[in-house]
């Protein structure tokens, strides 16, 4: 994964578990005139670290940030896999074949791209749009830049659900394993739209948190909270069909047992009342994993409803005997489409090290928010399956459980 605390897996989970915070002062435009000046911005990300020069400027900073993650995960998919198995140009397994597709997710896509390719439209007329405009914008070119680069060639998917994007992706690459389509799927999903017009297009709608201090501003479940900080980045998965897996000697972090997909069927931006529709996609995950969860990434925004209706669902399919629960949108922002795939992955790397993120800026309990967020400190535990949530806007939910193998 890559966010605004890192630029790998191992690096961003470290300072998660240290509490670190990764929002601060924008800087990739002037933010003067705007009521929101905040967001969990990558620093120090090349792209030519992942395309050329010449090939970078077709790709938007979404695709180019998921790549980065895909190529981590291509790398470590294969970290114990003998030589043989391995290309030595791109260090990715020869038998890559019609039988390895990408599931890739995206709440927006090139929104910066849309923006100046507009301006340039109407304020210079319509030859000054760049050619790369279109193939650069669509949601879907992120699987495939990262099919056409890595040269896979099965099923090449696109789930544009907004918040709810990456776990979506992550749904429908098991989904098609398990329909037997496929053996082996890229589940990826990268976001990046802090820009002008998606940090006035949020602010406009009440969203954003107005509080101008990047360190207390996303504080998912506290009494303070008043919205959310946007984030970006990436987080990418392979998964594989586990014979196939354990025939070649791929390290395996985690089985996928369990998933849930629900409609709140209620408004285009607040969640149903109590999490209703959440509670749906939960429960249904629960059942078809038959186990209960020791760990909960929240979807946790820090907006007033879905802290609040996500807190009530939670107590509803847990009876209320709820495990530990902690977000980690208080130290990455929401990273919107991107959010599901990277917090599975920072699920998973709790799982495998046996140790809880904390929710930061737990400062004032809310009467309405009181279960166990895992306040600002990180918890050593023993963690042998977890649970991630993601719900977007129109009332998309999902949910995924993965268990220790």
């Amino acid at each position: 994964m890559v966010n605004a605390l890192g630029l790998d897996k191992e690096s961003s989970f470290e300072r998660i578990i240290e509490g670190a915070c990764g929002i601060k002062h924008i800087e990739s435009f002037d933010t003067k005139d705007f009521p929101v000046r905040i967001a969990g911005e990558i620093r120090g990300f090349n792209p030519e670290s992942v395309l050329d020069a010449r090939e970078a400027k077709k790709a938007h900073r979404f695709i180019q940030l998921a790549l980065l993650a895909t190529k981590e995960a291509l790398l470590d998919s294969n970290k114990n896999v003998q030589q043989s198995f391995l290309d030595s140009n791109l260090m990715i397994l020869n038998d890559i074949t019609e039988r390895f597709g990408v599931s890739s997710g995206a709440g927006i896509g090139g929104l910066e791209t849309i923006q100046n390719n507009s301006i340039a439209c109407y304020t210079k007329g319509p030859r000054r749009i760049n050619p790369f405009f279109i193939p650069s914008a669509l949601v879907n070119m992120l699987s495939g830049f990262i099919s056409i680069q890595h040269k896979i060639k099965g099923a090449n998917l696109s789930s544009v659900t907004a918040c709810a994007a990456g776990t979506h992706a992550i749904i429908e690459a098991a989904k098609t394993i398990m329909l037997g389509s496929m053996d082996k799927m890229l589940a990826v999903a990268g976001e990046s739209t802090i820009c002008a017009i998606g940090i006035g297009g949020f602010a406009a709608m009440k969203a954003l948190s107005s509080c101008d201090d990047p360190q207390k501003a996303s504080r998912p479940f506290d009494k303070k909270r008043d919205g959310f900080v946007m984030g970006e980045g990436a987080g990418a998965l392979v998964l594989e069909e586990y014979e196939q897996a354990k025939a070649r000697g791929a390290f395996i972090y985690a089985e996928i047992c369990g998933f849930g997909e629900s409609g709140d069927a209620n408004h285009i931006t607040t969640p149903a009342s109590e999490g209703e529709g959440a509670y749906r996609a939960m429960r249904d995950a629960i059942k078809m994993a038959g186990i209960r969860p020791d760990y909960i990434n929240a979807h946790g925004t820090s907006t007033y409803y879905n802290d609040m209706f996500e807190t009530q669902a939670l107590k509803r399919v847990f009876d209320n005997n709820v495990p530990p629960v902690s977000s980690t949108k208080g130290q990455l922002g929401h990273c919107l489409g991107a959010a599901g795939a990277i917090e599975a992955v920072i699920s998973i790397l709790a799982m495998h090290k046996g140790i809880m993120p904390p929710t930061i800026n737990q400062e004032e309990k809310d009467e309405l928010c009181d279960l166990d967020y895992i306040p600002n400190l990180p918890r050593k535990a023993a963690i042998n399956s977890v649970m991630s949530n993601s719900f977007g806007f129109g009332g998309t939910n999902a949910v995924v459980i993965f268990k220790k193998v």
